[in-house]
């Protein structure tokens, strides 16, 4: 992301790159698992893309979990209890939201302009696999929960979007995560209401 970032700013429309760092560390179990199920080059273009599928279940999948940063640990958590009861999830790791967002929009306006219908060439049409496109979603992510609610619209799909709505708290990570909820248990809760909502009883 880094070397690419530089890269596209000496092109002539390029653009500049802004990351999030962060000083709590990450086991990289998983994405070592998503590298060897996916391949290096795969793994690479998808991460530059926007995103990339990080757990995706061998069975039909019920539900999607969207995350991006800090809080890939907690989906990724969610997704395995989710797991034990029976409920597959896919977890997409969202790398650049903006890339992710501006793919979608340029279809839409390539659309519009010919009044025909919107291309399905954009990245997160090659995540959420045709066979998924009516699952509910839950984006998760440390910062404002609207920043990622626009996904379930690119395909019509029951969002329930979880992130930090609040500001000037203080606490250890646990404390904040569980105040915003976004520890496992939470996400499982926003994940079966999600479930719920999108075939009521």
């Amino acid at each position: 992301l880094l070397c690419d970032g530089l890269g596209r700013l000496g092109h002539p429309d390029g653009e500049s790159l802004y990351l999030r760092l962060s000083t709590r560390p990450i086991d990289q179990a998983p994405f070592e698992a998503a590298l060897a199920r996916l391949g290096r080059e795969q793994l690479r273009s998808d991460v530059l893309a926007g995103g990339y599928r990080l757990v995706a279940p061998t069975e039909q999948a019920d539900v999607i979990i969207a995350a991006c940063g800090t809080v890939m640990p907690e989906a990724i958590a969610a997704a395995a209890e989710l797991g034990q009861e029976g409920v597959h999830a896919v977890v997409l790791d969202v790398t650049n939201l903006g890339r992710l967002y501006r793919g979608w929009l340029a279809s839409q306006r390539q659309a519009v302009g010919s009044a025909q219908r919107a291309s399905l060439g954009f990245h997160l049409a090659s995540l959420i696999h045709p066979g998924e496109r009516r699952l509910p979603i839950v984006t998760v992510h440390d910062s404002a929960s609207h920043t990622m609610a626009w996904l379930g619209s690119v395909f019509g799909q029951r969002t329930v979007p979880v992130g930090v709505d609040g500001f000037g708290q203080s606490g250890t990570i646990a404390d904040l995560f569980g105040l915003f909820g976004l520890l496992p248990d939470q996400i499982v809760s926003a994940a079966l209401v999600a479930l719920n909502d999108a075939h009521p009883a």
